[in-house]
């Protein structure tokens, strides 16, 4: 595997990010939604809301994730953990795919309480990209708290 993006040898535009895969590369952008404020190159803050609903239904975090997998991966494959830092105990989360998953590739499920994982249930037999938006939502003392991972999940040829 050359990486294009360490040699320069990409066509990324200034205002992407290069992401070196298996045998290529993708020019990833990522944009904050208006109310969010980049606080890194893959995390976005919310700056405020305007209702205890508002506040309890959009997330408070959006964080970026890339990962690059070959179609011989073994399933099920867990691919991704999600959690709270710090747990507390008394923590409870709950884990959603809300998009990106109309295949039905993926899936998530609790490890306990407060730790989830995303996992590849099925078979990808051709090179393929996703974007899952995987939403978590933590209730702490009585409240509910959005988080927001963007995972871009690449699948290609295994090498032989």
């Amino acid at each position: 595997d050359i990486d294009e993006c360490a040699i320069g040898t990409h066509n990324c535009s200034t205002a992407e990010t290069c992401y070196n895969i298996q045998g290529s590369f993708r020019c990833l952008s990522f944009e904050c939604p208006s109310n969010y404020r980049k606080v890194s190159d893959m995390r976005c803050e919310r700056i405020g809301c305007f209702n205890f609903l508002e506040c309890q239904n959009t997330p408070v975090r959006i964080t970026y994730y890339q990962l690059n997998f070959q179609t011989n991966i073994v399933v099920p494959a867990h691919i991704f953990r999600i959690g709270p830092s710090p747990a507390y105990a008394g923590d409870s989360i709950v884990l959603t795919i809300t998009k990106g998953n109309e295949e039905g590739f993926f899936s998530t499920r609790r490890l306990n309480s407060y730790t989830g994982i995303v996992f590849l249930q099925r078979q990808v037999k051709e090179p393929k990209d996703f974007l899952l938006d995987v939403e978590m939502k933590l209730w702490r003392q009585g409240t509910y708290t959005t988080f927001l991972a963007k995972i871009y999940i690449f699948i290609t040829a295994h090498a032989y």
